[in-house]
């Protein structure tokens, strides 16, 4: 537990690698037996990343229709419409949502999509500051259960809404409904998302963008920033042509080396299209081949500025957006936290859960097309998938308005870059900007890895420090509804206590892997204080030991605030932020092989190490409503 003033903060070791087998009677005999495993192991594994399964589920298309689905030639952006929230005063929404799934062909490659209300991805939800959304969700998918998790929301006071299967709720079971409430703070604006929080859902389609615009008034004081016309929305991600069950099936297997599965494609707002001659032979898809003149894309008014607000919704893959046509200028990052930036052609690294707003300017140019290029970070790519084109181009259509406008395109400014390292990207230094200490009140030490171990039959599994999470499975109820003496053993949720005066955490997180990892923390923002990765070495940070940091001094003039954080491999990351919000909220990788495997954890903030609301016992009762009818979690 974590108790007490910073020199009494919980600090573990670094877990400790796999023990060495013990010695074997008969040497040569296990010895032959063990190296005839290892070969046929590899060379199935090695079959697999080259070939694909055995198990071929769609057959090839042997011909090119004529006439594509509507949704083929859907425009890539979801325009958004400000103007209806920015003026009004804060309202409550009712939505009904029906969950089901059928075959759809986002990139051409037919595959079973989850659609909220038949739509992929779900309805584009946008409110403003204030609002109250009330969201009642039926399940009638035939044999799964679901949650879904609000990214970026504070849900304060309300955690037993959060989402997070395990931690706050039972899944919604097939056949029931469960009625999200969701009252948004009134200091939170910016670009959200919600997406499934049971196993790997996401994956195959079940998310959607939230967005919550500032109020008029409260924008009045951003009024230096960059001015723009219209507001459009990018949900861009990764995506496989196999069911994300057995992708994570494949993942979660000793032959897998704990290499994380390569995408096949990416889509745009549910849309891609897919190169059909990529396929690997031994792993056949249904593929429609779109035509050049059918790939999707967007109209522009090359006279007008666009502010997009860029979702990375990828289950592994980071994500980099280039316009040679134009300038970007990256206004915001996740939840409306504002930072400052130079101009450029494109904008990255975005990891999986991380969001940036950019403002578009068009420049002066007599093309008539220009190329939206979108490239998959490879950094978390342990193998070559043939299939996969990491490089994607869409179509932007510029079309001069009629009548034409009096407004030229912009010239090119001076000093444009090639690209913005949007991990770097802070706000301008201000005196009003610093609001926290010098120094935390409590601190958390926490390591990350991916471990193959005997005991658990050499399958990759997550661990935030020395235990790998699953959803509370003994009783069957979420931990929220539980006395802590009733967790079970896959719980590593360390106690924040914060009754007496405001409390400051914070938390040091180490990623003794060779990738980078996205952390996600629900209910909160933090500053991130400081990142750092090693040219050798784990890289690693412990606040208690003698050593000084080493990637030097914190950041403590203008740190940037944040949601998701990537943390460098063999680095860290130092995250600080306000415990005032009561609740057992979840951290977690936002890569989905990892957070599925368990590289998950939660935080108990509040006044009471047993329950996580002692006062209020109308929280747990709702928050275990569902567990009763509910299927309970496929073990991992």
């Amino acid at each position: 537990m974590l108790t007490g003033t910073t020199s009494e903060a919980y600090a573990p070791s670094t877990p400790s690698l796999p023990s060495t087998p013990h010695r074997l009677r008969k040497p040569v005999n296990a010895l032959f037996l063990l190296i005839v495993a290892l070969v046929l192991s590899s060379a199935a594994s090695l079959f697999y990343l080259r070939h694909g399964s055995l198990n071929s589920p769609l057959p090839l298309s042997k011909s090119t229709p004529t006439q594509l689905p509507a949704e083929m030639r859907r425009g890539l952006d979801i325009i958004l419409n400000p103007q209806d929230h920015n003026s009004r005063p804060p309202k409550t929404f009712h939505h009904n949502w029906i969950i089901t799934a059928a075959l759809r062909r986002p990139d051409g490659v037919a595959k079973r999509v989850y659609l909220i209300n038949d739509q992929f991805p779900g309805p584009t939800l946008e409110a403003r500051s204030g609002d109250t959304l009330i969201i009642r969700i039926e399940n009638t998918l035939e044999d799964e259960g679901l949650s879904i998790h609000w990214h970026g929301l504070h849900m304060r006071g309300q955690n037993e809404f959060d989402g997070a299967d395990g931690l706050t709720q039972c899944p919604i079971a097939p056949g029931a409904s469960f009625t999200y409430q969701i009252t948004i703070s009134d200091e939170q604006h910016g670009t959200f998302w919600y997406h499934a929080h049971q196993q790997v859902q996401r994956a195959d389609g079940l998310y959607g963008g939230l967005i919550v615009h500032n109020p008029v008034s409260q924008d009045a004081a951003n009024s230096h920033r960059i001015e723009y016309d219209e507001e459009r929305l990018l949900l861009i991600g990764d995506w496989y042509h196999r069911p994300a069950d057995d992708v994570l099936k494949w993942y979660m297997r000793a032959g897998s080396f704990g290499m994380e599965p390569v995408p096949d494609s990416m889509i745009i707002n549910g849309l891609g299209s897919y190169n059909c001659s990529l396929a690997v032979p031994a792993r056949p898809v249904d593929c429609l081949q779109l035509d050049e003149e059918q790939t999707p894309g967007a109209l522009i008014d090359p006279t007008r500025r666009y502010r997009y607000r860029i979702i990375n919704t990828s289950s592994l893959s980071g994500i980099t957006v280039r316009i040679d046509e134009a300038a970007q200028t990256a206004i915001e990052v996740d939840g409306g936290h504002s930072v400052k930036t130079g101009t450029a052609r494109a904008v990255g690294v975005l990891h999986p859960g991380e969001r940036v707003d950019i403002v578009v300017t068009w420049l002066s140019s007599r093309n008539q097309l220009a190329m939206l290029q979108v490239v998959l970070d490879d950094e978390s790519f342990r193998y070559p998938n043939s299939a996969l084109s990491k490089t994607q181009a869409f179509p932007v259509t510029l079309v001069t308005p009629s009548p034409p406008s009096s407004k030229p395109a912009e010239p090119a400014p001076p000093g444009i870059q090639a690209s913005i390292d949007i991990q770097r990207a802070l706000p301008e230094v201000s005196s009003g900007h610093q609001h926290f200490p010098l120094t935390a009140n409590k601190t958390l030490v926490i390591y990350t890895t991916t471990l193959k171990l005997a005991r658990l039959s050499n399958i990759p599994h997550g661990f935030m420090n020395h235990t790998s999470y699953k959803p509370q499975s003994n009783p069957p109820q979420p931990v929220i509804s539980l006395p802590r003496t009733a967790w079970d053993d896959n719980q590593f949720i360390p106690y924040i206590f914060t009754s007496a005066g405001p409390v400051w955490v914070d938390i040091v997180i180490n990623n003794l892997d060779d990738g980078g990892h996205p952390f996600h923390l629900h209910g909160y923002d933090f500053y991130v204080l400081a990142t750092y990765a090693a040219d050798f070495g784990w890289g690693s940070y412990n606040p208690f030991s003698l050593a000084l940091p080493p990637g030097g001094k914190f950041n403590l003039a203008n740190p940037v605030k944040k949601d998701t954080v990537f943390i460098p491999r063999h680095g860290y990351a130092v995250l600080r932020f306000l415990a005032d919000n009561p609740g057992i909220w979840m951290l977690h990788c936002h890569l989905l092989w990892h957070q599925a495997s368990g590289m998950a954890m939660g935080l108990h903030i509040g006044s009471d190490e047993t329950w996580a609301f002692p006062d209020d016992e109308g929280k747990g009762q709702r928050a275990s409503q569902l567990c009763r009818s509910s299927n309970r979690h496929p073990s991992l």
